[in-house]
């Protein structure tokens, strides 16, 4: 087989892989919070997305062409994430042009291949999302600009090859369109252009006939001002949206940060940077192969080096915020595919020659077998980083998006007439809404950024006067409710009766009623350790129904300061000496009133709720409180004093017997 040939049928197999990896269990996660918001805005009508746009932190682009997509496709998640999927495919052809541009066919080939693997942009590329458009938009802009470049020099015209400059334009505003990080990639452009244009016109002045007629630099200038009237609608709405949305930034130094950014680049965010430092060093070896090869190094390394630095100096390097790398990510490919295709040749020197002297022969060759194994480490290193990162972003839960489609099958199982959902922050209610058909009423709270105080109370409250149990489902609340105004007003309210993580979304229980403002039945004088007393507390009710909520208010109070901070635990027993049947743990106040927060002597109101199980058999159970440590698990010691201290049992105190029945 010819090599043109053989490559070609190299290169189809890298976009069969790219496809397959893609593809694969493309709908085996639910929609989570940012997918809901393409579902909800890729159904609604063209004016409507740009107003809801203009009111986000993404430019529309993205949206309009997902209206398109999904009127074709509809809105499964395998439908509507089918976008990316494609997006990423033609990504991994465009690698492999670029690696021809920049380099040659083994580094293009191995450019593709790693493009394909990437574990980053597979993620993305399961998204429905913008970012593997971007990242695509990314790589046809820097083609499109190296091609435009390429074509411009001498004995050319300066304005080269009016097709690459006019898909130039358009190719690089539909990215500005798509997502304001693309702005790292323009800047890259313009400083790689800078560079070439300036090493270009010292060449030119040395030996160059001078041409009449508009420079290259002026012609390049331009451009951007063309890309700029494109772009020229939005942008009033892009520097409003940029210079005023919240964002939780997080400046790092920079040998600290600088394994995440590598390791997000290169093998993504499911897996942790630890558990990868063999594949990160073998991918450093491979950039280092790839600089020191024959090439066009410098435009992927500034198209790599200006997006990293940009999202380092912003704060951005978060598990939120990490995926503005992705336009960056195909520079990553490029620079360890160039290396990649580097065996065995200039580590450390050439392949060793038979006419070279014996003893300087053997040194060489000592070197190049130095080299070679090198490589092989590198190599082994990177795949074992790739295979582990994929086989997380497929089957681990860790790695898992968050699980509304879960959500919505449990608060199906669990749903009484009356039932009320809350979602925090609002445009959680797509997600959830796609799954959750019938059932629980919805409230999104709260109705408008920065959160009102007054205004929320009051919606909480009408929610709370009409519905007997609320699950809240809370994401993104330290930006949505960062004084914890939601949370604060239930665990002063209502009862929590628990909580769980589904992904990164907090799914909590509460029972709607008036909590007592002082104890009803004293604890005796019973201390937990030697400074926590319990005053009393309050329990309105000792008969329940499998599946009510056990409404219990406890009165705590410190003679000193405390420096640990402890947990409540509330169990349910049929016998003692059996695990409960029921439970609820937490700090008090919902996790809002840590002990190390308490005032001495000061009442501190603590509502607890026991969601007691479907299944549970009718009969008589005993209620316990207890106190432990939040990081050792060590439970308190009771004492009491006084006659009407109730019964002890160690680390357990006994409050009232409950029949449910």
């Amino acid at each position: 087989m010819r090599p043109r040939a053989l490559f070609l049928s190299a290169l189809i197999l890298c976009l069969w892989l790219a496809g397959w990896l893609r593809f694969y269990r493309l709908d085996a996660q639910s929609y989570w919070n940012d997918e809901g918001i393409s579902l909800g805005l890729a159904g609604r009508s063209v004016p409507t997305i740009l107003r809801s746009a203009a009111a986000d932190i993404h430019p529309p682009g993205y949206y309009l062409v997902l209206k398109a997509w999904h009127a074709l496709t509809g809105d499964t998640e395998f439908a509507l994430r089918g976008l990316s999927a494609l997006a990423g495919i033609v990504l991994v052809a465009l690698l492999y042009r670029l690696g021809r541009v920049y380099f040659d066919r083994p580094a293009a080939l191995a450019a593709a291949a790693l493009g394909a693997l990437n574990p980053f942009l597979v993620y993305y590329s399961q998204e429905a999302r913008m970012y593997a458009l971007a990242a695509t938009l990314a790589a046809a802009s820097f083609l499109l600009f190296s091609l435009w470049l390429r074509s411009s020099r001498p004995p050319g015209s300066p304005y080269g090859d009016r097709r690459f400059a006019i898909g130039y334009c358009l190719v690089t505003a539909a990215g500005l369109y798509t997502h304001y990080a693309f702005a790292f990639v323009v800047l890259a452009e313009n400083l790689a252009a800078l560079g070439g244009l300036m090493a270009h016109g010292r060449a030119a002045a040395a030996g160059q006939d001078h041409r009449p007629g508009p420079s290259r630099l002026a012609v390049w200038f331009g451009l951007q001002a063309a890309t700029l009237v494109l772009f020229l609608p939005w942008l009033p709405t892009a520097y409003h949206q940029l210079t005023n949305w919240p964002a939780a930034t997080e400046h790092l130094p920079f040998l600290t940060a600088l394994p995440d950014l590598w390791r997000y680049l290169v093998f993504g965010r499911t897996i942790d940077t630890a558990a990868a430092w063999a594949g990160l060093a073998g991918a450093a070896v491979l950039l280092v192969l790839g600089l020191r090869r024959r090439g066009q190094t410098i435009t992927p390394l500034i198209w790599l080096l200006v997006p990293a630095a940009l999202t380092l100096g912003f704060g951005l390097l978060t598990d939120a915020f990490s995926k503005f790398l992705v336009v960056a990510a195909p520079a990553a490919c490029l620079l360890l595919g160039h290396g990649l295709a580097g065996l065995p040749t200039s580590l450390f020197t050439a392949v060793p020659g038979a006419a070279d002297k014996p003893a300087r022969r053997y040194g060489r060759r000592l070197l190049w077998i130095v080299e070679v194994l090198v490589w092989w480490g590198a190599v082994l290193g990177v795949g074992a980083g790739l295979y582990a990162s994929l086989n997380n972003l497929y089957f681990n839960p860790a790695f898992a998006r968050d699980d509304y489609r879960g959500i919505a099958r449990y608060l199906d199982q669990v749903y009484r007439p009356g039932d009320a959902v809350i979602t925090i922050a609002p445009n959680q209610v797509e997600a959830f809404g796609y799954y959750h058909r019938a059932g629980a009423e919805v409230f999104p709270l709260p109705h408008a950024r920065p959160l009102d105080p007054a205004e929320t109370a009051a919606a909480l409250a009408g929610i709370a006067a009409a519905h007997p149990r609320i699950f809240v489902l809370y994401w993104g609340d330290e930006q949505a409710d960062p004084q914890h105004v939601v949370e604060n007003w239930l665990n002063t309210h209502a009862f929590k009766a628990g909580e769980t993580w589904w992904g990164q979304v907090r799914l909590a229980t509460y029972a709607t009623a008036t909590a007592a403002s002082a104890p009803a039945v004293s604890s005796g004088g019973a201390r937990f350790g030697d400074h926590v007393a319990l005053v009393g507390y309050s329990l309105p009710a000792t008969v329940l129904a499998p599946g009510d909520i056990l409404q219990l208010s406890l009165f705590w109070q410190t003679d000193a300061p405390l420096m640990t901070r402890y947990k409540v635990f509330v169990h349910l027993y049929a016998n003692t000496d059996q695990p409960p049947v029921a439970q609820q743990d937490g700090e008090p106040g919902g996790g809002l009133a840590p002990t190390t927060g308490w005032t001495v002597g000061k009442l501190v109101a603590d509502n607890h709720g026991v969601l007691i199980p479907a299944d549970l058999p009718p009969g008589k159970y005993q209620l316990m409180v207890g106190l432990y440590d939040l990081f050792s698990g060590t439970r308190l010691p009771i004492t009491a004093s006084g006659a009407s201290a109730p019964a002890l049992s160690g680390d357990r105190l006994a409050l009232a017997s409950i029949t449910i029945q």
